[in-house]
């Protein structure tokens, strides 16, 4: 059966023996993996897609995200965010929204709420660990991350998370309180 110069879709031609329902089949199939393909899970799309081609395009109900083939596996292009509360040092707790994290497509820990003293007289000091990133979320790639603090004119603050123990720890100056929020940490 002939194929179309673009996308290669199959089609009856002159020649062919006449079998309608073979041809529509053939076409669906062919179709069918190149539109979003739903699935209820990744084990379900894995069964059924045994010989995956690149830029398959798949939607998993659970978790609720957005996938495509490449070369080698399947990625997520989108998912929808289930925020976890960030723990706390007992020194610590929120400012406005509850401190959480989110894994965002399985590529970056994402970060939201914002941090205050227990005491809100007392101001966060530079260099005090004030939490730790679940470790439900994977290794977070080591390194300093810029944040939102109460005098953006003059406190200069960021966050540096290390890999290992997960460990949010704040560096600048004193401050009354800082915003997680916009905080995007690639896993390592």
């Amino acid at each position: 059966m002939p194929t179309t110069p673009i996308g290669a879709a199959p089609y009856p031609a002159g020649p062919d023996s006449d079998n309608v329902p073979a041809d529509l089949m053939e076409l669906a199939v062919w179709a069918s993996t190149r539109v979003v393909m739903r699935f209820a899970d990744a084990a379900a799309r894995d069964a059924a897609l045994t010989a995956p081609e690149a830029g398959m395009v798949a939607w998993l109900a659970t978790p609720g995200s957005l996938t495509i083939r490449t070369a080698s596996a399947w990625r997520t292009i989108w998912s929808s965010l289930t925020w976890t509360d960030i723990a706390l040092g007992s020194s610590y707790t929120a400012y406005g929204t509850t401190p959480q994290a989110a894994l965002d497509g399985g590529n970056f820990i994402v970060l939201r709420g914002g941090v205050q003293r227990s005491t809100p007289s007392t101001q966060i000091a530079g260099n005090s660990v004030i939490g730790t990133i679940p470790s439900s979320f994977g290794t977070p790639l080591s390194g300093d991350y810029p944040v939102a603090t109460q005098w953006l004119d003059q406190v200069n603050g960021r966050l540096y998370v290390a890999s290992g123990s997960r460990e949010i720890t704040y560096i600048g100056q004193n401050t009354a309180w800082f915003s997680l929020n916009g905080v995007r940490i690639p896993l390592a």
